[in-house]
């Protein structure tokens, strides 16, 4: 039991009978104490201190108490695998509290739900499941309620009706997983993994399997995590890997051996058997057979497990064709399956066993109802389908009802609606209009600005290619001329190569940088403002993401720092200059930073009136700052 179930059944108890809080106090200690001892797993002392919480519930008439002691043993029942004691206490207790709240109930069919299932009895716990279920989100803990979806998934399957297990064990999964229940979470991906295997979609599976083996992980529960081996195992069986199966499933087996885990062991051997079949090791079967037969006689008689190992000495011997001793272990099955339903594969077993002994005419008729039994699990399926239509049509109904009802109602306020209405429409229409004449100014600036640019940048390209092609060249032929015929003046061809490489980097300056061919801006920034001299320029960037910012962005940000760095050159030829760049999650900032004296200028030439133009054409803002012998500009986008 939970520390939760302690502190509800000390709400229950308060809000029935706040007046007897000593009595209370006292019930309340001897259910902890009980819990202390079962955890010790010394259980006649919890079961000791039970009753006499009951006894002294009775005494003083408090019903709560009364059910929560018998809900405690019936817990502590189930754990030592006495299904039917555990029954009857819960019966009991919803007899001596039938006024129990909502919560409390939510509680004792959970487990009135875990123990039929547990007996066999998946029908009975079907049946229950809708009432349970209103009663768990009543009850609003996800903890419950996602190992309640688990349990009633478990039924649905073993009944064979797959979808309405699937959608019970996804359910619970959503709520375990929101609320980080990672117990829960390995409980529910553990048996979606069998429900994928029973359809045979195995890569399914395997994922849930290691799904839940990484749950349990994070939650510290060494039998779920041993499950999902076990479940992996097994899909890989069907798989037909069957030496990495069997490797899986002994590596599990081992795992439940160390933990001293009955039900796991047992199930391990079942799917161990499953692998055994296929191969044709006889000793291996033998051994295994054995060992699940002494472990499934420990169990109850009904536990699937048990059933399990009994299916697989079935179709054992039924592959030795020892039909008489095949047919005497179905028919085991049949008497101890409280709930058994006539699977299709069992009634072809004992068909094949009826054929072996020469019984021919039952043989047919088993073959016959085996076609019948799959047919009714087809016709399950689409019962199961037409009553969820059913149900969404009756709710729709319900709710056209509420529709029509509080249309009437509010017909008297309709009128006044709509004339707000109206007017919200016609203010949204000016504020539309507005907004549109506003961004058609916008826009109406922004080109402007970007023909401006685009006219200077023209220009800037046929200025390079007249530099380079044409000065660059004459210069050049003139330096070869002259080193021909005037070889003793070579002074006057240093300059004019030095002139020469001038104009050719002015030219390369004046040519836009590549920005759609790889180049990132803090990149060209950087290569440029390297092979500035005077002035010395420091630069950083910081941050990522460069080759996301767009191509135009980085141009007009690459030729903003050319013009900063230019008017520096001009009105502040002895300063020093920083310049940052710095791109955070998608926010970009550009800092221009000079030091020096200012000999001349105002700040307001064509060269800011170009900066400003560019800064507008892609959406950013510009500012800048001037004191005495420091200037600043600052670009943000």
């Amino acid at each position: 039991m939970t520390h939760y179930k302690i502190s509800l059944f000390l709400l229950v108890l308060f809000s029935a009978c706040v007046q007897h809080h000593d009595d209370i106090d006292q019930v309340h200690q001897l259910i902890a104490e009980a819990e202390q001892k079962y955890e010790a797993e010394e259980y006649s002392m919890a079961f000791a201190l039970l009753d006499s919480a009951y006894a002294y519930s009775e005494s003083r008439n408090y019903p709560a108490g009364q059910a929560q002691a018998l809900l405690d043993k019936s817990y502590l029942y189930d754990m030592l695998g006495k299904l039917d004691s555990g029954a009857i206490c819960l019966n009991r207790g919803l007899e001596v509290y039938p006024d129990a709240p909502d919560t409390m109930l939510a509680l004792f069919y959970n487990e009135l739900v875990f123990n039929n299932i547990n007996t066999g009895n998946s029908q009975k716990a079907v049946e229950l499941a809708p009432y349970a279920l209103a009663l768990n989100r009543r009850l609003g803990n996800a903890e419950e309620f996602a190992a309640f979806c688990g349990n009633v998934g478990i039924a649905y399957r073993r009944l064979g009706q797959i979808d309405s297990a699937a959608v019970y064990y996804q359910r619970g999964l959503e709520v375990a997983i929101q609320a980080e229940d990672y117990a829960n979470e390995a409980f529910l991906a553990n048996n979606l993994s069998v429900l994928y295997t029973q359809d045979r979609r195995l890569e399914e599976s395997i994922r849930y399997a290691e799904k839940a083996m990484e749950a349990a992980a994070k939650a510290n529960d060494e039998v779920e995590g041993v499950s999902a081996l076990a479940n992996k195992g097994t899909a890989l069986f069907f798989e037909k890997h069957y030496d990495e199966a069997i490797d899986v499933l002994t590596q599990a087996f081992g795992q439940a051996d160390s933990l001293n885990h009955i039900y796991l062991k047992v199930k391990i051997i079942h799917y161990i058997l499953g692998v055994l079949e296929e191969t044709p090791d006889a000793a291996d079967i033998t051994y295994y057979l054995k060992r699940g037969e002494e472990l499934a006689a420990m169990l109850p008689p009904e536990n699937d497990n048990a059933l399990g190992i009994l299916e697989s000495k079935a179709n054992i011997l039924l592959r030795q064709e020892r039909f008489l001793e095949s047919l005497q272990t179905l028919e085991r099955i049949e008497t101890a399956s409280r709930s058994y339903s006539a699977k299709p594969a069992h009634l072809i077993w004992k068909a094949r066993c009826l054929a072996g002994l020469g019984r021919y005419k039952d043989a047919y008729q088993l073959q016959s109802e085996s076609i019948v039994a799959k047919d009714s699990i087809q016709n399950e399926e689409s019962k199961a389908k037409l009553d969820e239509l059913t149900t969404n049509y009756r709710v729709m109904e319900k709710e056209l009802e509420v529709a029509q009802l509080n249309e009437k109602q509010a017909l008297s306020q309709r009128r006044i609606s709509q004339l707000i209405a109206v007017l919200a429409v016609l203010l949204a229409i000016i504020a539309v209009l507005l907004l549109w004449i506003r961004q058609r100014r916008q826009r109406a600036q922004i080109q402007e600005a970007q023909r401006y640019i685009d006219g200077i940048e023209q220009e800037r390209t046929r200025f390079a290619h007249e530099l380079h092609d044409g000065a660059c060249n004459e210069l050049l032929a003139m330096g070869i001329q002259l080193r021909a015929e005037q070889p003793d003046i070579p002074e006057v061809c240093q300059q004019i190569s030095a002139l020469r490489t001038t104009l050719r980097h002015l030219s390369h300056e004046l040519m836009p940088p590549q920005f759609n061919q790889g180049v990132s801006l803090n990149e060209a920034l950087a290569y440029y403002l390297s092979h500035i001299e005077k002035p010395a320029v420091n630069f950083k960037a910081e941050g990522t993401g460069w080759e996301k910012i767009p191509n135009n962005t980085s141009y007009q940000l690459y030729r903003i720092v050319q013009e900063a760095i230019g008017n520096i050159i001009v009105h502040q030829p002895d300063a020093t200059a920083d310049v940052s760049l710095i791109n955070q999650d998608g926010a970009l900032q550009l800092l221009v930073m000079s030091k020096g004296e200012v000999r001349e200028g105002d700040g307001r030439g064509i060269g800011m009136q170009s900066m400003r133009d560019r800064v507008n054409s892609i959406g950013g803002t510009l500012t800048t700052e001037q004191k005495n012998d420091y200037w600043c500009l600052k670009v943000s986008l």
